[in-house]
């Protein structure tokens, strides 16, 4: 990857004087990916021959105010759709369980998709994760429910299954003649919603397995993708045990490695080439008691090309008041929007930020 944007360096620069260098390089390395190249947009998304390309996007949740907008014949993702529609595939995190079977479990949020989510999920979306924190909110039933409803839609999954095998099996996407496999797995209460030998759910965020995982997966693909629902929720920095875990799947052979779940965008790196984007934050998910006034996110592109590193894009989206996303620029941002550019120093790009202190931590969304 290589980015020579000196003015937006210089604008983070004065908008965040008080960020260590190395912080304030992966926030200029977003603002550089979701400006660079603009005048060739059209080429990016159809790389030449021996390349493809991809875009993933974090939690999307399809019950109450997107649901909402749905059920009234609303198109969630359509203010979005470009972005979208930029690369050979789109991949999102399904944070919500589809159909009506199964049964309720216990815990302070379950969420059930509209009934007519797999249209729009059809039109915009190659494939989506269902390796999360909500995929068993109705229980083995409603998963297994659930993968029927998006095989018969047409919608590939990945992350889960009704085994741990399907769970662990990657998706392989292909084109031009590049091939790249993409793994999920799911470290937030991950027992809860593991698949077992006879049991339908989620792969957990095991590292021996994850690691088992991308080395088996390399050896018959050109790149390999983790797609990781982890971390702390309302945080802007990953643990350190996600760092380690992060460089430990580049060094098993991870082309890139992406992450969601905390609600709110990370902490970006670049480990030999290879990008760690800790978390992309939401996508299409309602507000709740305790949350920021407006949620933001990142649409990321990778683009594949034989023998070269792997190409990183970044652009922003913010979600209105009924959770659904729409394209911005870096510049439009709240300064101080929960994920989006700290003015406050961090306690070190490695190390665990507490949460805001006038932010209650969310009972695990």
């Amino acid at each position: 990857m290589s980015f020579c944007r000196k003015s937006a360096r210089d604008a983070l620069r004065l908008l965040c004087p008080r960020l260590p260098c190395r912080a304030l390089f992966s926030l200029w390395l977003c603002v550089a990916g979701a400006h660079a190249g603009e005048a060739d947009d059209a080429a990016k998304a159809s790389p030449p021959s021996g390349g493809m390309s991809i875009v993933f996007v974090g939690d999307i949740m399809l019950d109450g105010g997107p649901g909402h907008a749905i059920s009234s014949g609303r198109d969630p993702f359509a203010a979005c759709s470009q972005l979208l529609a930029d690369a050979d595939y789109s991949v999102g995190n399904l944070e919500c369980v589809l159909g009506t079977g199964g049964e309720r479990m216990l815990k302070p949020y379950s969420f059930r998709g509209a009934a007519d989510s797999p249209r729009f999920l059809k039109k915009h979306f190659s494939a989506v994760s269902l390796a999360n924190n909500h995929s068993g909110d109705f229980g083995p039933a409603g998963l297994v429910e659930q993968l029927r409803i998006l095989d018969d839609a047409g919608i590939p999954s990945f992350g889960a299954g009704r085994t741990l095998t399907d769970a662990r099996r990657p998706l392989i996407l292909e084109r031009n003649g590049f091939k790249l496999a993409v793994l999920g797995y799911n470290g937030f209460r991950a027992l809860t919603t593991a698949a077992t030998a006879d049991q339908a759910g989620s792969a957990p965020l095991v590292e021996e397995q994850v690691l088992e995982d991308i080395r088996a997966a390399r050896s018959h693909a050109d790149a390999v993708v983790p797609f990781v629902h982890w971390g702390p929720e309302n945080t802007p920095q990953p643990r350190p045990a996600q760092v380690c875990l992060a460089r430990k799947m580049v060094d098993a052979g991870a082309a890139a490695v992406i992450g969601a779940h905390p609600h709110v965008t990370q902490t970006v790196e670049v480990i030999r080439g290879v990008p760690i984007v800790y978390s992309l934050g939401n996508f299409v998910f309602d507000y709740f008691p305790g949350d920021p006034p407006e949620w933001t996110g990142w649409v990321v592109k990778l683009t594949f090309r034989s023998g070269q590193p792997v190409d990183l894009a970044m652009h922003s989206v913010k979600l209105d008041g009924s959770g659904i996303p729409h394209a911005i620029v870096e510049e439009d941002l709240l300064p101080n929007a929960y994920g989006s550019m700290p003015t406050a120093e961090p306690p070190g790009l490695l190390q665990q930020a507490e949460p805001d202190a006038t932010v209650p931590p969310l009972p695990g969304k």
